[in-house]
């Protein structure tokens, strides 16, 4: 491992649906801020960051969301994982979603298609991956999973016995009859879950509940270090209400170990061969 600290950041943006320029500008003004404020080594961006949808047969916005992914990474001289965007694969002719990181530089790192569908995307007959992401950046083992990628538990499990970093772009979506608060709780709880069930740190990143969009988000961004104890501010960071801004946090590569190895030996975490056993039939 080349780096003992890893500086996090999670953008929470107010989208503006269908108006990719507007809400890129958005983005940028966020990453701007926040890297003005400290030197940051990882940014997280939510799913679906060019606020719009695949058409068939048009891979433009697919090109135009990753330059402006790549340039933003650039400039700021910082890893990113770009969100999610949903893009048309004229190899498959069909859509996927996908997400992508970029290095310091700008250059490509790795990518990923969602694998656990939700319900819109069914309908739309976006095709469900069938792979995993788990990549260096700067030293550190880091994973990605994408919004309800999060809610089956075996493919953090997977994960965990790679990667010492989970990254979440999402998108939460919220029934006409629920709160935005409550898919808070839900999504913080469910994160504050698997970071401390496979003791990963765990960083989603969502848009805000302000966002200008046909369907309401919840704004559940979030950072969770388990290994932050005994300060339980630190543990999981939090926008309140919402609302668009942005999570940084100081991750302790070396607490983080000790932890791990700690809930090893107390018999409460897998060791690595057993954690990959667990998950040897999810990809077979």
């Amino acid at each position: 491992m080349s780096t003992s600290t890893l500086t996090l950041c999670a953008i929470q943006p107010a989208i503006t649906w269908q108006e990719p320029a507007r809400t890129f500008d958005a983005i940028a003004a966020l990453v701007a801020q926040a890297a003005a404020a400290t030197p940051l080594d990882l940014v997280v961006l939510p799913e679906h960051f060019d606020a719009r949808m695949a058409e068939e047969g048009d891979e433009a916005p697919w090109h135009a969301a990753q330059a402006f992914a790549a340039k933003l990474a650039r400039s700021h001289g910082v890893n990113l994982v770009a969100g999610s965007v949903e893009r048309w694969d004229a190899a498959t002719h069909s859509r996927l979603n996908t997400a992508v990181v970029y290095g310091r530089q700008g250059q490509e790192l790795g990518r990923y298609d969602k694998r656990r569908l939700f319900g819109f995307e069914l309908r739309r007959n976006v095709r469900p991956g069938n792979g995993r992401l788990a990549l260096e950046v700067e030293g550190v083992r880091v994973g990605v999973l994408i919004c309800s990628d999060l809610w089956h538990p075996e493919l953090t499990r997977r994960l965990a016995s790679e990667v010492e970093l989970l990254c979440v772009p999402a998108q939460t979506t919220i029934r006409p009859e629920s709160e935005p608060a409550y898919a808070r709780m839900l999504w913080h709880t469910l994160a504050m879950t698997r970071a401390q069930e496979n003791v990963l740190a765990v960083v989603v990143s969502d848009q805000a509940a302000s966002s200008q969009a046909p369907f309401r988000c919840g704004g559940v961004s979030s950072l969770t270090d388990p290994s932050a104890e005994p300060d339980l501010r630190a543990i999981q960071r939090v926008l309140a209400e919402g609302r668009a801004g942005y999570l940084t946090a100081h991750l302790d590569l070396e607490r983080l170990a000790r932890f791990r190895r700690y809930r090893q030996e107390a018999g409460l975490l897998p060791a690595g061969a057993e954690a990959a056993a667990t998950g040897a039939n999810e990809w077979r």
